[in-house]
């Protein structure tokens, strides 16, 4: 008879967030996708960065700005003045947080492995909150269907990141 160790639930759960911290940790590339000519790796991380400057900028400045100061009509100081046309504003932050976060999942698959990619993801999370916070308070208290448009952020960052094995660690 061999002798073999038991293979328990804790030594499972143990192993796989030690293989979960060692692919953050190390640099190498994304498992299963092969590496990217250097070229095209460089204009897409251009690209990403880019449609996510410009999709954060989007969102903590909406378009219109946001009123001054409050008025008789029910304007609050600090609102986004496009949120009174509230479906063109609801469509305006669905598909704005889609480019944000497909953007910065890029920006996350491109630097998966390498070197500092545990900073661009402290970053990249620490954004995605910033962005949160900026959307909340320039939208309207009375607007509660606006939180389902966070739902596609996270949409985004499991349909590809299971499919990428970024999520297969947990």
């Amino acid at each position: 008879m061999e002798n073999h160790p038991k293979n328990t639930t804790s030594t499972r759960i143990k192993s796989k967030i030690k293989v979960c911290f060692k692919s953050i940790s190390k640099p190498t590339t994304p498992p299963d996708v092969k590496p990217e000519p250097h070229d095209i790796r460089n204009v897409l991380l251009a690209g990403a960065v880019l449609i996510a400057t410009v999709t954060f900028q989007a969102g903590i400045c909406p378009p219109g700005g946001v009123w001054q100061s409050d008025d008789k009509l029910g304007h609050k100081a600090g609102r986004a003045i496009y949120s009174d046309q509230r479906i063109p504003f609801q469509i305006f932050l669905l598909c704005n947080t889609i480019a944000l976060t497909s953007s910065s999942f890029l920006l996350l698959c491109l630097t998966f492995r390498y070197p500092y990619f545990l900073e661009v993801f402290i970053a990249t999370i620490s954004m995605m909150g910033t962005y949160g916070s900026a959307i909340y308070s320039v939208t309207p208290y009375e607007s509660v269907s606006f939180r389902l448009i966070f739902l596609a952020a996270p949409v985004t960052y499991s349909n590809k990141g299971s499919y990428l094995g970024v999520f297969r660690c947990i």
